[in-house]
């Protein structure tokens, strides 16, 4: 059966009087290009100041961020003011799938129950995870993993009190429970897929699969919901981290998002309670540089600002959405200049040093080839012509290039103080946070690692783990062991850290001249990888040596001293 049917003449009207049938053209002014701005529908309003729930990936985040930032109530947010969820960032409860969503509502209206028995799994003695909870999350007691649970039925109610729904799909590759008998909202554990590998296995859902369980979402959420509950669908451009089949991650989230469009096209169509925003294609058929940050995954701040400015005054403010300032964007150089610099990608790999000096000059011009230029000089060991390559290129890219050289050219007061303009810039991920602590250890300066340690507390105050286990490491390196060794045995045993962690661990043990302790800590690393294996091997290698070295030791002294 067709989603929609049109009689002949019906068609060829509606083309005729559509403004946005055709996509325009690049030698106009344009609704595409550089930022794209898909035509809506507009068939409710938003209250100045109203209550809006959210739920869905981490798309939906980023809405609330916006949304509250503009007067709004987000009734999700609040959760994270209890003392439960102090702390905690806010993409814990991401749903990803549409059968977590289907879930998280069916359990908090009663529809569902939860199995807390099966939902929570111990990772560690007395240490547990919620298996419906993104895992980045550390483990931790009964008590607390359970108020958290409950927690999140309290928020996910809140949805009752709600006219106004904003939902953002995420993905369709997801984990099966055996037990439970339910898709999980993420990916397990290692350590909890190791101890229970016959109970969950991957599952990459079809068309039908995810649109009858979000219908069922729906048909949850208008009994309990609002008497006038509206609902704006998205889906959420934030693609895949990862793919678990064997194909490029890029088919892989092509498929995912296409199926989750054409779910969402299916229920707009069903229901005028629902309407589609088109957030997917303004981002994902823009200027990549407007878009994307760095790391190819996360959507830049302005992109996200100006979609939910395009929904509010379009759902709230009644103006023309079009007309909103776009976000700051990059120089576009063009495609000429893009086609160089993926063929100066190939000359590189070819070593062809003639294609570099033919287009010398395009360096002045393109940052993107001077990059590939000055990554070209570094590989035949020219550092400072790399150096000189880059100055004025002013992309983050070009910042951690030269980053990188001054490290080799130990340069350290220059590396931190690029490091730190990075960091200022507000780029995601812990990179920059390894960087400085390199240069420090290359100073061997205790004092730049604990301001290190501290300025990186401050800004992801959620980050204490992993902030240990690589200040552990950077004070191991200096020769700092009570302070590494304090560190270290404080992640040794941390889940999501595992088996590095221990790893790390008994490295530190061992310079310490502990190699009985370190073997007892390598006894209980469970690898992942063959490297791994060969890593734990090599350092019980070293504890034996290390034993030997202490008795001979030993053994010297006492001849001297008799």
């Amino acid at each position: 059966m067709p989603l929609v049917s049109l009689s002949g003449p019906q068609a060829l009207a509606t083309r005729k009087s559509n403004p946005v049938a055709h996509w325009g053209d690049r030698n106009l002014e344009n609704r595409v290009e550089p930022v794209t701005k898909p035509a809506f529908d507009v068939p409710f309003r938003l209250e100045p100041g109203e209550a809006i729930f959210t739920i869905g990936s981490c798309f939906a985040r980023n809405i609330e961020h916006e949304l509250a930032q503009r007067g709004f109530k987000i009734p999700m947010r609040d959760l994270f003011k209890t003392d439960a969820f102090k702390g905690l960032d806010t993409e814990i409860v991401n749903n990803f799938g549409t059968p977590s969503i289907y879930n998280e509502i069916a359990w908090a209206f009663g529809e569902q129950q939860f199995d807390y028995d099966l939902g929570f799994c111990e990772v560690s003695p007395g240490k547990f995870v919620d298996l419906q909870m993104v895992p980045g999350i550390r483990a931790a007691s009964l008590d607390l993993v359970r108020a958290r649970r409950e927690g999140l039925f309290r928020a996910t109610r809140e949805m009752a009190r709600c006219r106004i729904v904003i939902m953002t799909l995420g993905l369709v590759e997801l984990w099966w429970d055996e037990e439970a008998q339910l898709y999980l909202n993420s990916t397990p554990l290692p350590s909890v897929l190791r101890n229970a590998p016959e109970r969950f296995s991957l599952h990459v859902l079809n068309f039908e699969e995810c649109r009858d369980y979000l219908q069922s979402a729906f048909e949850v959420m208008f009994r309990h919901g609002h008497e006038d509950l509206r609902v704006i669908l998205t889906v959420s451009p934030v693609p895949m981290m990862a793919t678990h089949r064997r194909t490029d991650v890029i088919s892989a989230n092509c498929y995912s998002k296409s199926v989750l469009r054409a779910v969402a096209e299916h229920l707009v169509e069903a229901d005028e309670r629902i309407t589609y925003f088109p957030s997917y294609e303004t981002v994902t058929l823009s200027n990549r540089k407007a878009a994307w940050n760095d790391d190819l995954v996360h959507v830049t701040r302005p992109m996200v600002a100006f979609n939910v400015e395009r929904l509010i005054a379009a759902f709230a403010d009644g103006e023309d959405a079009d007309e909103l300032e776009l976000p700051d964007i990059a120089s576009d150089e063009g495609a000429a200049a893009i086609l160089l610099a993926e063929q100066a990608r190939r000359a590189r790999a070819r070593d062809d040093r003639e294609f570099f000096e033919e287009h010398k000059e395009a360096a002045r011009s393109s940052p993107r080839f001077a990059l590939e230029y000055a990554r070209y000089l570094i590989e035949h060991k020219h550092p400072r012509e790399a150096l000189a390559m880059l100055r004025g290129n002013g992309t983050t890219e070009a910042q951690w290039l030269r980053a990188e050289i001054n490290t080799e050219l130990e340069e350290f007061d220059e590396v931190l103080r690029i490091v730190e303009e990075i960091r200022k810039s507000g780029i995601k991920g812990i990179a920059h946070w390894k960087l400085m602590l390199d240069a420090h250890v290359a100073r061997e300066d205790k004092s730049g690692m604990l301001a290190v340690d501290r300025n990186w507390a401050e800004s992801h105050p959620a980050s204490g783990m992993l902030r240990h286990a690589h200040v552990g490491r950077a004070l191991r390196k200096i020769g700092a062991m009570d302070e590494a060794l304090e560190r270290l045995a404080a992640v040794a045993d941390e889940p999501e850290l595992q088996p590095g962690s221990k790893l790390e661990y008994a490295r530190a043990l061992i310079d310490d001249g502990q190699p009985d302790a370190a073997l007892e800590v390598l006894d209980t690393a469970v690898p992942e990888t063959r490297i791994q294996e060969r890593q734990i091997e090599q350092l019980k290698t070293a504890c034996q040596r290390k034993k030997k070295a202490i008795a001979r030791a030993r053994k010297k002294a006492a001849r001297k001293n008799g």
